[in-house]
């Protein structure tokens, strides 16, 4: 376990203690491995914006790969060992369909439906294109790439500039809790009484609920596009 995991486990003990004894670190204790899942798998994910930003360097690779003198075909090889994942493991897919025999248009044709993208339909496009009409390939991928990383620019503003509003969202989802919690430490006796009767326990839900809806408003306002 790593010293930051040892560190958030060890303050939601103390304070899971603090606050209800057993039941309260019981909680405290699971809470913390749900946080240390969720950091884990987002530290694992690639973001949409990561994503774009490395079909553009594959796209970058196949237009360089064409411009040294490379066939398309050769060109799909190289870069499959340059790009990075998930680009990889399109192309990965695209080499064997060409290797069991299918034809590179029909193989280029089948990407758009293992991965839903308007980058994807772009490339294609212009790959198919380049097929049927002839031209200057590498130039019509270099703004392909230009489009694409304008793209990535406009999405890294547009998140720049949430950034406030979602963090507001994040302080008030937590606030509410952190103020319970407070309650709980410094006037036990009062927030006992309150969730021991019905009416108490019912306003603790809906205030819950609440919350959550107030937060999931805010995520779904910062939606852009």
């Amino acid at each position: 376990m790593r010293r930051d995991d040892v560190l958030v486990f060890g303050s939601a003990a103390l304070v899971g203690w603090a606050v209800a004894w057993v039941p309260g670190l019981v909680v405290a204790l699971v809470l913390a491995g749900v946080v240390r899942a969720v950091r884990r798998r987002r530290a694992l994910a690639v973001s949409p914006v990561m994503v774009e930003e490395r079909f553009a360097d594959a796209v970058g690779a196949l237009a360089a790969a064409v411009r040294s003198g490379a066939s398309l075909t050769q060109a799909i090889r190289y870069t499959t060992t340059e790009a990075a994942t998930p680009v990889r493991d399109d192309l990965t897919q695209i080499v064997a369909q060409l290797d069991t025999g299918i034809a590179l248009e029909q193989a280029l044709r089948s990407w758009p439906d293992v991965r839903p993208s308007a980058n994807v339909e772009l490339v294609v496009g212009a790959l198919e294109l380049h097929r049927r009409s002839g031209g200057d390939l590498p130039a019509v991928l270099d703004q392909v790439v230009g489009a694409i990383r304008d793209r990535v620019s406009i999405s890294r503003e547009v998140r720049s500039l949430t950034a406030q509003a979602r963090m507001s969202a994040w302080i008030l989802g937590l606030l509410p809790v952190g103020f319970f919690a407070f309650l709980w430490l410094t006037s036990r006796r009062d927030i006992e009484g309150a969730m021991s009767t019905p009416v108490g326990i019912a306003c603790v839900v809906a205030g819950l609920l609440l919350e959550l809806g107030a937060f999931a408003w805010i995520r779904k306002l910062l939606v852009v596009g």
